[in-house]
């Protein structure tokens, strides 16, 4: 499934960034930055949904998750950090969306996981560049 897992590369990726720009915040404003190491991937599934039924899981935790830091800016009169937090809020919807998109495609194609990979390859081959995206650490520029 070539495209599934070209999907789920950019996906990575660009999950990467996001930590990453998070971190530039974090430089930005003079506080310490600590990254705590992650569990192991899951790297088993029964089937094709499985796996996309845990990336959207996971997403809608980040988005649990990007609320509460919302939460925390807006209850500290944080406005730099309530503002900064703005972006990854749009994001997380357009996250969401997409795996639930992924997810019922997954699901009335798990006899046929060509319906799926033709899928991805018309409708999920990245966006463009979001020139209002927070800059990320480390990156050139």
């Amino acid at each position: 499934m070539p495209q599934t897992a070209g999907f789920f590369y950019r996906q990575a990726m660009e999950e990467r960034g996001h930590a990453m720009m998070m971190v530039q915040y974090l430089l930005d404003q003079g506080e310490a930055v600590a990254i705590p190491g992650v569990a192991a991937p899951v790297t088993d599934f029964a089937d094709v949904v499985a796996p996309i039924r845990l990336a959207l899981e996971q997403e809608q935790r980040v988005t649990e998750q990007i609320n509460d830091l919302t939460k925390i800016a807006r209850d500290e009169a944080d406005y730099a950090s309530d503002q900064f937090m703005q972006w990854f809020i749009k994001e997380q919807v357009e996250e969401v969306a997409t795996m639930s998109d992924l997810l019922a495609v997954a699901f009335r194609s798990r006899e046929n996981v060509e319906l799926l990979e033709e899928y991805i390859l018309r409708e999920q081959q990245g966006e463009p560049e979001d020139p209002t995206a927070p800059p990320e650490a480390g990156a050139a520029g």
